[in-house]
């Protein structure tokens, strides 16, 4: 009964984690694609952070490797490789497969960059021009507050302890295999979902994007990733009928009243919403 407990906590766990990078920090702070209110908005926020570190940050990526997509500038191009996609780019921008595999597998390597980039950013080696990029969340004060150096790295530390607390070593394994799962999830969509030999392109947009339906079936919908491309701020990624449990969610809130101005492209809609 304990294993079978422990395996429903991992999964509530895994999915909370996922939604908050791709309900959240992805389709709602990164794109705008619903509202919703603000203690959902909080929530949303804080279960992106519980892995993806610094809103600001993550946005402001986000938002410049859709500017500069698999060209010069952009900060995850599988031009330059694709392990450099996956993790290398968090390396300081290696492909070396010795440097990225562990890193991918270490479930908390992650973890350790955000803390290495706020120790660099308090030495005044990474000013955060990621602001730039993000004009609408620094006026925010929660934005600004998990902007905060070390803010993440306490946030991860509280993770921790909590896991150990709850369930002692056995805890701690449980939330290496979330992030271990999430963390190389999210990273995929940059590496498989920009790699010519997956998926297919259902919409030329000048880039590598893919969608590939087995990813977006472990990412909950980002793997539709040449359909997003195509229409950046769609709270739909599935857009050709693909499975996309993220939309699945937005939909389900905007039914309860939870999400509103819901955005689509007009081509789109008919089949997005139910004509009932």
């Amino acid at each position: 009964m304990r294993i079978l407990v422990a395996i429903a906590a991992l999964l509530v766990i895994n999915t909370a984690f996922g939604l908050g990078n791709t309900v959240g920090y992805h389709r709602l702070l990164t794109h705008r694609a619903f509202a919703c209110p603000r203690p959902i908005f909080v929530l949303l926020t804080l279960l992106g952070a519980m892995h993806g570190g610094s809103p600001m940050v993550w946005v402001g990526v986000h938002r410049l490797h859709h500017t500069k997509s698999d060209g010069p500038g952009d900060p995850h191009s599988t031009r330059e490789g694709f392990l450099h996609a996956h993790c290398g780019w968090l390396l300081g921008g290696t492909n070396n497969p010795l440097l990225c595999i562990p890193f991918a597998l270490s479930g908390f390597g992650q973890q350790g960059a955000l803390l290495v980039h706020d120790i660099r950013r308090v030495l005044g080696k990474n000013p955060p021009v990621w602001v730039e990029l993000c004009p609408d969340l620094v006026k925010d004060p929660l934005m600004r507050a998990l902007d905060t150096p070390f803010v993440m790295p306490a946030l991860f530390a509280l993770q921790v302890a909590l896991a150990l607390l709850v369930a002692g070593p056995w805890g701690l394994v449980g939330l290496w295999a979330v992030h271990v799962l999430v963390t190389n999830g999210s990273w995929a969509v940059n590496s498989v979902a920009h790699w010519r030999a997956f998926g297919v392109e259902n919409f030329e947009n000048g880039d590598d994007s893919r969608d590939v339906w087995w990813l977006a079936a472990l990412t909950w919908g980002e793997g539709w990733h040449n359909a997003h491309h195509r229409y950046p701020r769609s709270a739909r990624h599935g857009l050709k009928g693909g499975f996309d449990a993220s939309w699945l969610v937005i939909r389900g809130m905007e039914r309860v009243g939870l999400a509103w101005d819901l955005w689509l492209p007009k081509a789109y809609r008919a089949n997005s919403r139910p004509t009932a």
